[in-house]
């Protein structure tokens, strides 16, 4: 794309902001498209690429080490997720559209559930090693993690939207989450059709590795 292009493009989008509500801060309007831009990548990073990918390596390959992989990954897109919240939050100041949107009210709060999320998984854990059993905590660390990965991945395209996106930045996002998309359901549909035809009894273990 031209520069011109792009700046015409940001023009616009700064045209149809000023229309909704007046108090921007005019002088920090040329750090936008940086600090957009930064956002985008970070939260497209972390919620299309390292949170999904952490899941899918929690299933495959099947052992102790996976566990140790998921964590790693979940703390990285964590890391990645705060430092896009900052520069989302940035623009939203400059701009004046912060939580007076779809997007930055469905964002602040996958970003408060998913940073209660380790705290659950750790909870999980132990409780775990107490009883050797799954408890309710293990279903809530797991549906909450797919719950909010789903609405991050969404929100992600409305923010795409409301920045004004091109048409080809959106297609490149919207086929690298649902390329891990497709590869995270058919691991976890091959890996619930292995727990099913399993006849004898799993090892504690592996009881919670394949949650």
């Amino acid at each position: 794309m031209s520069l011109s292009r792009y700046s015409s493009r940001w023009w616009i989008f700064f045209s149809m902001v000023s229309l909704c509500k007046a108090e921007i801060i005019y002088q920090d309007l040329p750090l936008v498209p940086t600090f957009a831009l930064a956002h985008g990548v970070l939260m497209g990073l972390a919620f299309a690429i390292i949170f999904p990918l952490g899941a899918i390596l929690l299933r495959v390959p099947h052992s102790k080490l996976s566990i140790k992989i998921h964590i790693i990954c979940q703390v990285l897109g964590v890391a990645l997720m705060i430092a896009g919240l900052a520069t989302g939050v940035r623009v939203g100041r400059i701009i004046d559209r912060l939580h007076n949107n779809a997007h930055t009210i469905v964002g602040t709060v996958v970003v408060v559930f998913l940073l209660a999320q380790p705290l659950v998984g750790v909870y999980h854990h132990r409780r775990f090693r107490a009883t050797q059993t799954q408890s309710v905590w293990t279903f809530v660390h797991v549906w909450l993690g797919r719950i909010m990965l789903v609405l991050g991945i969404v929100n992600g395209g409305m923010g795409l939207r409301l920045a004004a996106n091109t048409t080809a930045g959106n297609i490149a996002y919207g086929v690298l989450a649902g390329a891990f998309g497709v590869v995270y359901v058919g691991v976890a549909a091959w890996k619930g059709g292995l727990k099913l035809g399993r006849k004898e009894k799993k090892s504690p273990s592996h009881e919670e590795i394949e949650i």
